[in-house]
């Protein structure tokens, strides 16, 4: 599936000095995530079989959810930012999150993201991963993407797949924060 432009808009709302930005897709709206989705993000990133498959979660705490949307809006706030982190929004519900986060030499890109797991199998990781590669590539010049997963982790597999990424690599030595054991990691690439 070829990613497509980028539909979005920016909005001229500013909120303390941030320009809102906000991308909309066919069923979703996706917004810079920050302290108001606070409950949202802890009830996904804290569930152990939501987060299963993940390196950097469960979050322990809803403190340790704070710290990271504090991050998140502290970045949003600089002219250039390094990452860009979205709410990811279906029918006014705030269902997870997707970001894009620039390397040193800002022309390459990592694309990573998480869905409530009620909202699995509905196509929202693809449609609004598709629409931040869209962003990245007509705002940011981005032209190369990777992304990780866990090697079970098949449903981000597909997502890749369907987005036009090709498996570059799968290595040992991945350490999911969910589990002690050491697991797989699958590296794929995508040229725009």
């Amino acid at each position: 599936m070829k990613t497509g432009g980028f539909t979005g808009s920016k909005s001229s709302d500013r909120t303390h000095g941030v320009q809102k930005m906000q991308i909309q897709t066919q069923r979703l709206v996706l917004r810079p995530i920050g302290m108001q989705d606070l409950e949202t993000t802890y009830a996904y990133s804290a569930d152990k079989d939501n987060t299963k498959y993940m390196a950097f979660l469960p979050n322990e705490s809803i403190d340790e959810t704070k710290e990271f949307l504090e991050r998140c809006e502290s970045e949003w706030h600089k002219t250039a930012p390094c990452f860009y982190e979205f709410a990811v929004v279906a029918d006014g519900n705030h269902i997870g999150g997707i970001g894009v986060y620039l390397f040193g030499s800002k022309s390459t890109a990592e694309l990573g993201w998480i869905l409530d797991k009620n909202y699995h199998g509905k196509g929202y990781a693809t449609e609004a991963a598709g629409a931040v590669i869209g962003f990245a590539e007509s705002k940011l010049s981005i032209r190369h993407f990777v992304a990780h997963c866990d090697w079970e982790n098949r449903a981000s597999q597909n997502v890749m797949s369907k987005l036009g990424f090709f498996c570059i690599g799968c290595a040992s030595g991945r350490k999911n924060r969910g589990s002690s054991e050491e697991r797989k990691e699958m590296t794929f690439e995508l040229y725009v």
